[in-house]
């Protein structure tokens, strides 16, 4: 006789596998079958909020959550309303041991109450003392707007001083204070972003020599009734990025910079500094100039609107230059060439606006009277916001037939004129690009035969 079959068991009496804490895992769920380590990096990866609610999953994870690094990011909404903000953060500092990665705030509201607002400042300044933060990386704060007057911005929390392992930081909108702690250090902080804030030229001193490692410093409506002068010397920096540094006129001083090469000018009409460059004697990259930033200079040169004051000086580190016009005058192209004879890369940005209409020819060109990077050195020209206008085309010829070592031209053209001129036209953007190589066929054959 055969003997029948055992019928299958019910799937709800079958064992399901448990994991090494007895609980249930389901056939599905293979994250939790990873090692600690890999889940608390993916945990630290996650939205504050989300981190912290990975608690709930199981009684494995419950655990992780405060053992992983701790990023505190205002960025992914940890609540909706601005005040009771501060009291989420502080819970999330009191439950979890750090270390902090980064902590990101936005738009600090505090009340204007003077209660309230004394009873949230001290939360802020207690933030910064938590011991979730001795090991902070990153930090990036700023405060709400409270208008372009500068004694209206929030003051800077004094306990933001004591994070001594920040590798960058980003402040904005708010005032420093008027005296801090001549111990203060930040021996690991290499980027540091300072925008729209109120700080005294004495204060602004003693932060630069406290990091000692800094590489990259940007500044942006610094604000001081008392202050239109800035002085940076640091052995480190390597980077310095300028926009509208001043809230109204002013200058900076670059006094000794040994490491620096790149100095990234503010935008034209973005203010009206005056930039003075005083000891770079490695400085390699430069721009945007314009004839819009009344006075820069740089070593020995100084430029006025764009114009050398004098052809006699030149600097020979530079090799990547930027230049900003509405209207280029090509003459005035070349006798700010004349400072830079080991330029390598030129960059000419036109303003998105501009027809590029007006542009100056150049005077002959005298081969015995040569432009020495145009002859040695000078590779590459990058063409940001082109218009194939004539005089557009005239440009770009100048430097096909003139430049010796010339391997490329890049041409970035407006996307609004691109579109414009193959609509008109009824020719896709082929043909289009086809008629641009056409422009400067002539030329090249030219060169060719030189």
């Amino acid at each position: 006789m055969k003997r029948k079959k055992k019928a299958a068991e019910p799937a709800a009496k079958r064992r399901r596998p448990r994991d090494r804490d007895g609980e249930l895992v389901g056939d599905g769920d293979l994250i939790s079958k990873l090692p600690d380590d890999i889940l608390g990096t993916i945990i630290s990866l996650l939205p504050t909020k989300d981190g912290a609610r990975t608690q709930a999953i199981a009684r494995r994870w419950r655990p992780l959550w405060r053992s992983s690094p701790l990023n505190i990011d205002d960025a992914f909404f940890l609540c909706s309303n601005a005040f009771k903000r501060f009291s989420v953060v502080s819970r999330i500092l009191a439950d979890h041991p750090g270390p902090a990665r980064r902590f990101r705030f936005h738009d600090i509201r505090l009340h204007k109450d003077k209660k309230r607002h004394a009873e949230e400042a001290a939360q802020v300044e207690n933030w910064f003392h938590s011991r979730a933060l001795d090991k902070l990386q990153e930090l990036d704060i700023s405060f709400e707007f409270l208008g372009y007057e500068p004694r209206k911005l929030y003051p800077l929390p004094p306990s933001v001083f004591r994070l001594a392992s920040l590798l960058v930081a980003t402040i904005s909108f708010c005032e420093f204070p008027n005296q801090i702690a001549p111990s203060m250090s930040f021996p690991t902080l290499k980027q540091l972003t300072l925008f729209r804030v109120f700080i005294c030229e004495d204060v602004f001193r003693r932060v630069l020599s406290a990091c000692n490692v800094l590489e990259s410093l940007k500044l942006e409506d610094i604000c001081d009734a008392n202050c239109s002068r800035l002085g940076i010397s640091s052995k480190s920096l390597r980077s310095v990025s300028l926009c509208a540094c001043f809230s109204g006129k002013g200058e900076l001083f670059i006094e000794d910079a040994p490491l620096l090469e790149r100095l990234l000018l503010p935008c034209p009409g973005a203010g009206g500094d005056t930039v003075r460059v005083i000891k770079a004697p490695k400085l390699e990259i430069l721009g945007p100039l314009s004839p819009c930033i009344p006075e820069i200079e740089i070593a020995n040169i100084v430029f006025k609107s764009l114009i050398p004051t004098s052809l006699n000086n030149t600097i020979d580190t530079m090799k990547v230059l930027a230049l900003k016009f509405s209207a280029t005058d090509l003459n005035a192209v070349i006798d700010v060439l004349r400072c830079f004879p080991c330029l390598e890369k030129l960059h000419v940005i036109w303003e998105k606006h501009s027809l590029q209409i007006g542009m100056k020819d150049a005077r002959q060109y005298d081969p015995l009277d040569p432009v020495k990077c145009l002859e040695t050195h000078l590779k590459k020209l990058v063409l940001k916001n082109y218009l194939a206008s004539k005089q557009g085309v005239g440009f770009a010829k100048f430097f096909v037939l003139n430049t010796k070592l010339l391997k490329q031209i890049k041409f970035g053209v407006r996307d609004s004129i691109n579109k414009e001129r193959v609509v008109s036209n009824k020719i896709n953007s082929k043909e289009w690009l086809a008629n641009q190589y056409r422009f400067l066929r002539c030329a090249i054959g030219i060169r060719t035969k030189l």
